[in-house]
């Protein structure tokens, strides 16, 4: 009977470290994150808000397009970037942590510049308002993507540990 329970807790706790090595597994598509979110695909949403009208309509989906387009490698380049923290996040070192960290912050950057040449144009085809509402709403489209990705992925070993300590050491009061 010993034997039975002790297979058992090693079982339980064998569970408990692969649950936190395993990467999570994610929506690989930008779209399929938006329509989860939204409960609408990405081209409604901005036929809503922005409220295109018909003679407007052939030249702001051409400009979204070649927006969308453009911004697709750097969607893929985030991705991975982000796939490569989820698969290896139980391995990195502080070299890989390091060098992930300015890939994502450079690749934020490229993003950057990406917006501000198409607002140009948006602002020629809209206006100012609805330019900045485009963009506005472009951004909550990615904050939305990287927080329903963030709230997926494992913290940094450091941090979990850090926290687990904090905890133990510290009361918790009942409030």
């Amino acid at each position: 009977m010993k034997n039975l329970f002790c297979l058992f807790v090693v079982m339980f706790a064998a569970m408990g470290l692969y649950a936190q090595t395993t990467p999570v597994v994610m929506p690989i598509e930008e779209g399929d994150i938006i329509n989860e979110i939204f409960g609408k695909n990405k081209d409604a949403l901005m036929q809503d808000y922005l409220r295109i009208s018909p003679v407007e309509a052939r030249s702001f989906h051409e400009a979204l397009f070649d927006y969308e387009t453009e911004k697709q490698p750097w969607q893929a380049e985030r991705l991975s970037l982000l796939r490569m923290y989820n698969e290896e996040f139980s391995s990195l070192d502080e070299k890989k942590l390091n060098s992930l960290t300015k890939q994502i912050m450079a690749n934020d950057m490229e993003y950057s510049h990406l917006q501000m040449r198409y607002f140009r144009r948006m602002n020629k085809l809209l206006g100012a308002t609805r330019a900045a509402k485009f963009f506005q709403l472009d951004s909550y489209f990615e904050q939305s993507t990287k927080s329903y990705i963030q709230n997926n992925l494992p913290f940094i070993k450091e941090l979990e540990a850090d926290r687990q300590v904090y905890f133990r050491d510290k009361p918790v009061s009942s409030r």
